[in-house]
């Protein structure tokens, strides 16, 4: 679960998705049969409460300039300028803590004991 760069950053689209109900009130009692469809939250809400937990338990272990890139970029939705102004960085020192935040938080579900080996010492 989430090891790749492309994973981790669609959980991270999707990070607060889980929050976010269709219609205006959950607490509406619907009139006549419930259907699938007309549950108040999206169908992925259960399948990616793992994912979120798993993503904020990575988002803990950055550093927290890094952190505050990643949520403001990905949940927030802010603009890379904005951002930066807010760090008082520049606007590719931004781009950058996103991007090495992103693949960090993928290293950290590469859990391959014998990815740092190197298979050419092996052959014969």
């Amino acid at each position: 679960m989430l090891t790749s760069y492309p994973v981790v950053e669609d959980a991270l689209w999707h990070y607060a998705d889980a929050y976010q109900p269709r219609s205006s009130s959950i607490t509406s009692i619907p009139s006549g049969r419930i259907t699938g469809e007309r549950l108040p939250f999206r169908a992925a809400f259960l399948d990616r409460l793992e994912e979120r937990a798993e993503l904020r338990n990575r988002l803990a272990l950055l550093d927290p300039e890094e952190r505050t890139v990643v949520l403001r970029w990905y949940v927030e939705g802010a603009r890379p300028e904005l951002i930066a102004r807010g760090l008082g960085r520049s606007v590719r020192h931004v781009y950058r803590v996103r991007s090495r935040a992103v693949e960090r938080l993928a290293d950290l579900g590469r859990d391959d004991e014998f990815a740092d080996v190197d298979v050419a010492e092996f052959a014969s």
